[in-house]
C-alpha cells in the first residue's frame, strides 16, 4: 500500500485539534504511530523514540 493510498483512507478522519496549536498534522501522527508499531515498537515511549529517530 502506498503512502498516497493510506492518506486517502485516513483523509475522512476529522482532526479536532485547534489549528493554531498544531505542530504536526493528524495524518503524520497516525502514519508515524502505525509505522512504529509495524517496526516492533511497544508502548508510547518506544513510539516517541522511533519518531525522534525518523523525524528528519
Amino acid at each position: 500500500m502506498s503512502v498516497n493510498t493510506l492518506f486517502e483512507r485516513f483523509s475522512f478522519i476529522d482532526d479536532p485539534s485547534q489549528e493554531g496549536k498544531v505542530q504536526h498534522p493528524l495524518f503524520d501522527i497516525l502514519f508515524l504511530t502505525i509505522s512504529a508499531v509495524i517496526a516492533g515498537c511497544q508502548g508510547w515511549e518506544k513510539i516517541e523514540n522511533f519518531a525522534h529517530d525518523k523525524l528528519s
